[in-house]
């Protein structure tokens, strides 16, 4: 490392930098994109959506089942309507549908939103949408345990 000064980034045209900006402010870029998150599927039902990621978001546990080899699985979303569950060397796709429903993901919502089965990968829970990946070869291969006891630790602490 040389001992040059460190410098903070400046802002280019039309931007402002994150610590300038006002508390809790948007930028109208934040802004545009927020407003067609609100509205990006047309989900006319925001409750059938939200049930469902409630349920998703507050069973960790099965979720992280699938991908117990390596102790989490990545969770992210694409728009405001789906889950994106990613994961290698566990569980398959359709163990991982199978434990959503015998836990309930279904009851509750109207029957012709319970759930669509788009694809293989692609379950529709009433305006939600959960996308399973299961990758078909580990990236970490012969280091996956020394990786994993190496999450799990952190995990603890």
């Amino acid at each position: 490392m040389d001992d040059g000064a460190m410098c903070l980034p400046s802002a280019r045209d039309g931007e402002v930098l994150l610590w300038k900006r006002v508390p809790r402010g948007m930028s109208s870029d934040e802004r545009k994109e927020a407003d067609e998150w609100l509205d990006a599927r047309g989900i006319g039902d925001l409750e059938v959506r939200d049930a469902l990621m409630s349920r998703i978001l507050r069973h960790p546990e099965l979720v992280n089942r699938a991908a117990e080899p390596h102790g989490f699985a990545n969770c992210y979303v694409h728009h405001p309507g789906d889950l994106v569950i990613e994961w290698c060397c566990g569980d398959s796709a359709e163990v991982v549908c199978a434990n959503l429903l015998a836990q309930g993901f279904a009851e509750g919502l109207p029957p012709e939103k319970a759930i669509e089965l788009f694809s293989q990968n692609s379950i529709g829970f009433g305006d939600g949408t959960v996308i399973l990946r299961r990758h078909s070869s580990c990236l970490y291969g012969s280091n996956a345990a020394k990786v994993t006891e190496a999450i799990q630790k952190r995990y603890e602490s």
